[in-house]
């Protein structure tokens, strides 16, 4: 393996197992974060009690469509622990309410949401928009990378379905961006591969109305057989059917999933399972995954191929698929390098 490559990789491993040291970068230029709600998103400040304490606050307020949101409220970003409070409110004049805490007031005005409520025990607070983008967002392809998309065509790629093999990826591409074509088909690369270090960028589609998995569904299956979910899941959970999750395998450590609407990273090292010369298997895929820079999954074993996939011939190597599923998710930077025994 490149050396240059392998140092790369590492250093953003390193950083992802110290979360809190390595989080994703804020900006506070909207290029890049996609910003499509002044409401949606992160929001970061602090909140004084009546007895004069001072705290830290992070908020995320997901947009549930008519003009309502949820608000999940935690001390920081990118924690494991649950939500320490979470709020649907109601937005309309410039002020929230929530119907059953008329004592929760809360303005928006230039950029600031500021408030008071008597939740719990009295406190003003007062919060800010923040746009934290992936510190591996942009990441070049070294020079021994195998460049999958590089924004200007699909002619490494062909549609899943055998009966319309080796056709055109019928996805659209402009602005160095290929979108999913509802109806189109999962693509496939064309190019087989076993052991690598992959690197993709995705962008969710602002569906506030949708819920579940019909909220911005996609997915990358390594190999087209093992599938790292993409859905918006922001402010949720974090399931092993969400973004980031391994169906029916494993939920991400963490939910990283940013708003719709923002660019997002997927850096991940994917080993084959083995055989031995009669066929025998003798150890499972193993997969580490990173979302947005920080740690969802590390040494993973994948015991067999996931739901959706492309075929069951583990033995074989296999394409890079993106899912069709019915939204329209793009995807750029598309790259990976591979890994020699």
């Amino acid at each position: 393996m490149h050396a240059k490559m392998y140092l790369q990789f590492s250093a953003v491993l390193a950083c992802a197992l110290a979360v809190s040291s390595c989080a994703p970068s804020v900006s506070t230029v909207k290029d890049g974060g996609g910003v499509t709600d002044p409401v949606m998103g992160d929001w970061r400040g602090y909140r004084v009690t009546n007895k004069g304490m001072v705290a830290p606050v992070a908020v995320q307020a997901v947009a549930l469509g008519a003009n309502k949101y949820l608000f999940n409220v935690q001390t920081y970003f990118d924690q494991q622990e649950l939500f320490k409070e979470s709020y649907e409110a109601q937005f309309e004049g410039g002020r929230f309410t929530i119907a059953d805490h008329p004592d929760w007031q809360t303005k928006l005005a230039d950029g600031v949401l500021s408030g008071t409520t008597s939740l719990k025990e009295a406190q003003h607070f007062q919060v800010t928009h923040v746009i934290r983008l992936s510190p591996t967002l942009g990441a070049k392809a070294p020079a021994n990378a195998v460049v999958l998309f590089d924004g200007t065509n699909l002619e490494g790629w062909e549609r899943r379905d055998a009966k319309q093999k080796g056709l055109p990826a019928a996805w659209k591409v402009g602005g160095g961006i290929a979108e999913v074509v509802p109806g189109g088909g999962d693509i496939v690369t064309k190019q087989r591969f076993s052991d690598f270090q992959l690197h993709l960028e995705f962008r969710l589609p602002f569906m506030p109305e949708a819920r579940g998995q019909a909220r911005a569904n996609s997915g990358v299956y390594m190999q087209g057989r093992y599938e790292v979910q993409v859905l918006d899941s922001y402010g949720l959970k974090g399931e092993d059917n969400e973004c980031g999750g391994i169906y029916k395998v494993a939920s991400p450590l963490v939910n990283m999933c940013a708003p719709p609407g923002q660019w997002q990273t997927y850096d991940v090292t994917f080993h084959a399972p083995r055989f031995e010369k009669d066929g025998k298997k003798i150890k499972d895929a193993v997969a580490t995954v990173l979302h947005n820079g920080i740690l969802i999954h590390k040494d993973l074993v994948v015991p067999g191929p996931t739901g959706g996939s492309i075929d069951d011939n583990v033995h074989l190597p296999g394409g890079l698929l993106l899912q069709d599923h019915g939204n329209l998710v793009q995807y750029r930077n598309v790259w990976l390098v591979e890994l020699k025994d």
